[in-house]
């Protein structure tokens, strides 16, 4: 960054975004360096094309970036926030900082600097994400309030909105179903090797998703009477899922043949052909590897580990029994619902009626049926 230059008015200048920015007297400051200085104080503002404000004492955009992922890095090390959640939270502030300016004072953010975050996100992120991360962004500013941070609450603005439940409609309706077809999964399954296999049948089978496969425990499975109990990590919702006769085999297949385990892996179903699990941040990469292997061998295109989970929900509903469908997903009920609240069970008929929807949806008893 070149230092300031003396203008033909007897004063420090420098150029930016096509206008003068005059920096105090020369006779005042014979050697620039207070002007110099100067110009580092507001260099970010002048060049985002802010008013530049006096800098004064008080919580910054990077402080609070990093006060509030210093409390999320809290729940993670205590295992209540997933490793990939707290991948999207940096990759977030990564984006917050450099737009609002990582020196700005919170409290002296405008509506216009959201308006301004909010074209950003624009540009990088479809309407789906954005309506998370808006409302994750709310977040981080509500906590900078709730924490003492700031005295009074930030002004975002009447543009700094959630896309509209129309736009959303749009989009979705524009990316098509997330969902399989059992075409698809059955030439997954083809296609697989004893580990995939028993990648892609539990994830359709039990619902479950990346990281919740790559920490399950082999003790959570019960192979003599096809079952599994096992609790989802996002919601801590215990579940109890039938397990088909295909899922059963493929694990034994596994077993049969699984690699001698690292020091710390053995209790775990799932590990690399050198004897590694990764129940932590790495897990879901993991997982979600070994089942785009097996789609790429399928030649099964634009679909995720993540998507046979909707494709269950999708299916089990058919069985007309949305509270054991909602059992199997791990799915924690509103604090309104109060007929989830007080509910105590779900029978194991129920729940292998669910499962048997789904089973018969992608093993038709008739080959020649719409399904195969």
């Amino acid at each position: 960054d070149a230092r300031p230059f003396a203008h033909r008015t007897g004063r420090w200048a420098k150029k930016c975004r096509g206008k003068f920015i005059y920096l105090g007297s020369i006779a005042d400051d014979p050697s620039g360096e207070q002007a110099w200085l100067k110009w580092l104080g507001i260099r970010d503002d002048v060049r985002a094309g802010r008013t530049p404000r006096p800098k004064v004492e008080g919580l910054t955009v990077r402080d609070l970036a990093n006060h509030w992922l210093t409390s999320k890095q809290a729940l993670l090390d205590s295992g209540e926030l997933a490793g990939r959640t707290m991948v999207n939270y940096k990759n977030l502030t990564d984006l917050i900082v450099p737009v609002l300016g990582p020196d700005r004072l919170v409290e002296d953010l405008a509506p216009e600097d959201f308006r301004k975050l909010r074209s950003a996100m624009a540009k990088r992120w479809g309407p789906v994400r954005m309506d998370i991360t808006i409302t994750y962004v709310r977040g981080i500013f509500n906590h900078a309030l709730e924490n003492r941070l700031i005295e009074r609450p930030v002004w975002f603005g009447t543009e700094f909105e959630r896309p509209s439940a129309k736009t959303l409609r749009k989009a979705r309706n524009e990316n098509g179903p997330r969902m399989f077809t059992p075409k698809q999964l059955q030439a997954m399954l083809e296609a697989a090797n004893p580990v995939q296999k028993v990648v892609v049948l539990l994830a359709i089978n039990t619902a479950l998703g990346n990281s919740d496969l790559a920490r399950l425990p082999i003790n959570a499975i019960d192979l003599e009477n096809g079952w599994m109990h096992f609790a989802r990590g996002k919601t801590g919702i215990d579940r109890k899922i039938p397990l088909w006769p295909e899922t059963v085999d493929a694990i034994k297949n596994w077993l049969a043949v699984r690699p001698k385990s690292k020091p710390g892996s053995a209790k775990f179903l799932l590990i690399s052909r050198q004897g590694r699990a990764y129940p932590g941040d790495r897990g879901s990469m993991f997982v979600g590897r070994l089942f785009q292997l097996t789609a790429k061998a399928a030649k099964v295109e634009g679909r995720s580990l993540y998507d046979a989970r909707r494709t269950f929900q999708t299916i089990a509903e058919e069985a007309r029994d949305l509270a054991a469908v909602q059992a199997v997903m791990g799915h924690a009920a509103r604090s309104d619902n109060m007929s989830a609240i007080y509910r105590q069970r779900v029978s194991d008929e129920r729940l292998r009626a669910v499962v048997g929807v789904v089973h018969d949806w992608l093993f038709p008893a008739d080959a020649g049926g719409e399904n195969a």
